[in-house]
C-alpha cells in the first residue's frame, strides 16, 4: 500500500515532467492520481470532484473549485496546492478549519506580470493600440488619439504593494513624475521613501494611471467600483493584471463610455470568458488572455514549485509556501 496519494484535479500544461521529477523524491511511497488522464481537461466542479477526494493526502489544482463541500469530504488531506499566486478558487477558511494547508507559489512570475503591466500602461497612455487600429482601418488622424499626456508629468497609482507592484514601481519610476500606492496591509512603508502611501480614494484621485495588484478576496471583490472611479481624474487609464473580480464591470464600462476612464488594459476579467466579453471589441480597451504570468521559464518554475510544496507538506509537515496557518 502506498503511503501517500496525490490527487491532481486539472491543469493545462503539456506534461507533468517537472512535477514527476519532484514526486520521484518520495520513491515508491507515492501514488499519483491524475484526473486529466481519466477525464479530458480534468475535473473542476465540486460535485464531480467529491467522489475522488476522500483518501488523498494532497490535492493539486489549477482551476477546480475547491468548496467547503469538497473539503468536508476529505479525511486525510494535508495540503491543497494551486498552480498560481492567487487562491480565490479555494475555500481557505474551510481548509484552515480542517488544518489543511493551502499552498501557492507567490514568487514565480514577478517579472512577467510586472513587465506585462508596464506594457499595458505604456500602451494605454501612449494609445499605441488605438493608433494601430485606426491605421489598419485607414482612418488615422492625430485628432483621434488626442489628448495624450506626457508620462514624465504623470502620477502612477498602484493598488496593492506586494511583490509584483514593488517590482513594477522600480521599473516605472524613471517614467513617471510620482508613484503613489494604496495597501493597508503593507507595513514597511519607510523602506520606500519615494512612494507616497495614501488611502484608496486619495490614491485614485491623484492618479493619471492606475495599476491593480491586490488579491481577490471578500474585501477586494468589486473594489474598483463606481464610487471609487468617481474620485478619479477625467481621462485616467486603468490596468489590471491581478484578478478580474476586483473591478466592477458595469462601473468600468460606464466610465469608459463617459470618458472618465480614457483607456483600460486588462489581462484578466471576472468570467475569463474572453470571447464573449464586452471588453473584447471595445475601442477603449486592450484585452489580453490572462497570459501575464507566462514565460517559458516561469511556467516550468511554477510546475516544479507546486510539486515541491506537495512534497514538503507530506514529508516536513508544511509546504514551502502557504497562505494559511493553524
Amino acid at each position: 500500500m502506498k503511503r501517500y496519494k496525490v490527487l491532481i484535479t486539472d491543469y493545462y500544461y503539456e506534461n507533468q515532467d517537472q512535477e514527476n521529477a519532484v514526486y520521484a523524491r518520495l520513491g515508491d511511497a507515492v501514488e499519483i492520481i491524475d484526473l486529466t488522464k481519466q477525464f479530458p481537461g480534468g475535473l473542476k466542479e465540486p460535485e464531480t470532484l467529491i467522489p475522488y477526494v476522500n483518501d488523498c493526502d494532497a490535492m493539486v489544482v489549477q482551476f477546480a473549485k475547491i468548496t467547503r463541500d469538497v473539503i468536508a469530504a476529505m479525511e486525510r488531506c494535508k495540503v491543497i496546492a494551486r498552480y498560481a499566486i492567487g487562491v480565490d478558487n479555494i475555500d481557505v477558511a474551510a481548509a484552515t478549519e480542517k488544518k489543511i494547508y493551502i499552498a501557492n507559489v507567490p514568487d514565480y512570475c514577478i517579472d512577467e506580470v510586472a513587465d506585462t503591466a508596464a506594457a499595458h500602461l505604456l500602451n494605454a497612455i501612449r494609445k499605441i493600440t488605438v493608433a494601430r487600429d485606426l491605421l489598419l482601418d485607414d482612418s488615422f488622424k492625430l485628432s483621434a488619439i488626442q489628448p495624450i499626456k506626457r508620462i514624465k508629468d504623470s502620477t502612477l497609482c498602484l493598488l496593492g504593494f506586494g511583490n509584483i507592484a514593488r517590482d513594477l514601481s522600480q521599473k516605472m519610476a524613471p517614467f513617471f513624475r510620482e508613484i503613489v500606492a494604496y495597501d493597508p496591509y503593507f507595513t514597511r512603508q519607510s523602506d520606500y521613501p519615494d512612494i507616497r502611501f495614501l488611502d484608496l480614494k486619495e490614491a485614485v484621485a491623484c492618479a493619471d494611471a492606475i495599476s491593480i495588484h491586490v488579491p481577490l478576496n471578500a474585501a477586494t471583490r468589486g473594489m474598483v467600483n463606481a464610487e471609487v472611479l468617481s474620485c478619479a481624474k477625467d481621462g485616467v487609464v486603468i490596468v489590471n493584471t491581478a484578478r478580474g473580480g476586483i473591478i466592477d464591470d458595469d462601473a468600468l464600462l460606464s466610465a469608459l463610455s463617459s470618458g472618465k476612464v480614457a483607456y483600460a488594459g486588462l489581462d484578466v476579467i471576472a468570467t475569463e470568458d474572453f470571447a464573449s466579453s464586452p471588453y473584447l471589441h471595445n475601442p477603449r480597451v486592450t484585452l489580453t488572455p490572462h497570459f501575464s504570468w507566462y514565460s517559458t521559464e516561469s511556467g516550468l518554475e511554477l510546475q516544479r514549485k507546486v510539486a515541491e510544496n506537495v512534497v514538503s507538506a507530506l514529508t516536513k509537515g508544511a509546504p514551502v509556501f502557504h497562505v494559511n496557518n493553524f
